[in-house]
């Protein structure tokens, strides 16, 4: 009982709630709209609005040269103007976001497509792109500033028209081509919540050019333009491939067990997003006995919801969608696990943002993502869709022990309890390999993860009276 107080009472907690509500709406959009949109599209449909939507993350990257990243550093460099700082750097994004429709356009004067997408709804995905970017780059400002309430107002209103104007386009102007009417109904929204994004905050800033704040921002962002893209390549090229390789039909199938994942992707960036600010905090106090202690805690429910999720998971996908769908249900395992293991990751690269060793950071992450593609390009025409999800495991996994190493190089000591990740990791190894071939036997799953949860309250519980 003294526990689930102190876990009430903490902000840590609290604001990890909130994000993680505003991160359903915002991020878990994929997952919210699975039942509603599994039925009334085909699953080639399904696949071809999941290759628009991945390459359309990528480009966000590019479009708004990853400057959102910035603003965690910016809000305590320049705590007395961040109003101003953050107009000046939307200025400079609107350079590159103008940059990119020229030469896209100018791409389609020799092409007729560009991965499938024709001229029109290319200029979608670079409005979406960017209005994307423009979602990210004030939420930045919310999460660093603990602002969660904002955070969840922005999610709720974004998702709810992207949903919105999505079922209307299809039921009505676009019933013959519903895969164009999802992208103009997503796009639009991407496009209005950006517009009033970026008139408000260039309102208030009211700061266009500072060479100070714009030389600031591109050391800080151009180098994890790598980093960044190679994470988008880990987690979403792998559909554009099968897209390729394999057709729509299985990048739809492949789509649907992805986007089901995602439940536990949400849950990551949400408490990463409350982790973050503490764990600034702490850093700057340096106080590395209350992160390593606090992190082994952070692992152990981690480890514990990647677990539950795994077993509930594979009955939600049942329900979900139609049967088709339901042949890619042993790629959960995997996906979440890779999941996992992005997860493990970030607590090591955070030290790295600590330091602003950014420059540092995307030489893993390119590996990483250089491992997946290369796995890939080898495993999917043989395995179709399902090599996908374990490529993705392996990279993450190379991907987790590089910056591991890397973070301790930078700061001189090992901050997080090696001993500890290592029996987690190999408690949720072994399990999901269980998990993968007990699908079909409901009570067996939930039993054994029933005694997996007893035993992690039980091992909770001895830690908190040993210290």
């Amino acid at each position: 009982m003294a526990l689930i107080e102190k876990l009430k009472s903490s902000s840590l907690v609290k604001s990890s709630f909130w994000y993680t509500v505003g991160n359903f709406f915002i991020k878990g959009i994929t997952f919210i709209t699975i039942p509603v949109f599994t039925n009334i599209m085909t699953v080639e449909e399904y696949g071809l609005v999941n290759n628009y939507t991945a390459i359309a993350s990528i480009f966000s990257l590019f479009v708004g040269l990853s400057l959102n990243s910035a603003i965690n550093n910016a809000n305590f460099e320049f705590k007395e103007d961040i109003k101003g700082f953050m107009s000046s750097t939307l200025f400079l994004s609107t350079i590159s976001f103008v940059t990119f429709l020229i030469l896209g356009n100018a791409y389609f004067i020799y092409q007729n497509s560009f991965f499938e997408l024709s001229q029109i709804i290319f200029n979608l995905m670079i409005f979406q792109s960017y209005g994307n970017f423009l979602i990210n780059f004030l939420s930045a400002y919310f999460t660093i500033n603990v602002q969660y309430f904002k955070f969840l107002a922005l999610s709720i209103l974004s998702t709810f028209l992207n949903i919105g104007l999505s079922l209307v386009m299809i039921f009505t102007v676009f019933k013959a081509d519903r895969y164009v009417g999802r992208v103009i109904g997503s796009s639009g929204a991407f496009i209005v919540i950006g517009l009033l994004i970026y008139l408000a905050v260039m309102y208030k800033g009211k700061t266009y050019f500072n060479k100070e704040y714009w030389k600031f921002s591109l050391k800080i962002a151009i180098p994890l333009i790598p980093h960044a893209l190679s994470n988008i390549l880990l987690s979403q090229f792998d559909r554009i491939m099968v897209n390729s390789y394999s057709g729509s039909f299985d990048a739809g199938i492949y789509s649907y067990i992805y986007n089901l994942g995602v439940v536990l992707n949400v849950i990551w960036s949400s408490t990463n997003n409350a982790w973050v600010p503490w764990f600034f905090g702490e850093m700057e106090k340096k106080d590395y006995e209350k992160i390593k202690k606090t992190s082994n805690y952070y692992l152990l429910l981690f480890g514990a919801v990647t677990l539950v999720s795994m077993l509930l998971l594979i009955d939600i996908a049942k329900l979900m969608a139609p049967p088709e769908y339901l042949v890619g249900i042993p790629l959960i395992i995997p996906i979440l696990l890779g999941y996992y293991f992005q997860f493990l990751y970030s607590l090591p690269v955070n030290i790295e943002f600590f330091e602003k060793k950014t420059s540092y950071i995307a030489i893993g992450t390119i590996a990483s993502a250089m491992i997946n593609m290369i796995l890939n390009i080898i495993f999917i025409p043989i395995y179709g869709y399902i090599a996908a999800g374990y490529t993705t495991v392996i990279a993450y996994f190379f991907l987790f022990i590089f910056h591991y190493l890397l973070a301790k190089k930078i700061i001189g000591r090992q901050l997080f309890d090696t001993k500890m990740i290592v029996a987690v990791t190999t408690v949720i190894v072994i399990i999901s390999f269980f998990l993968f071939f007990l699908t079909d036997y409901i009570i067996l799953r939930y039993a054994m993860v029933v005694l997996l949860l007893a035993g992690l309250y039980f091992i909770i519980k001895k830690i908190r009276k040993r210290k």
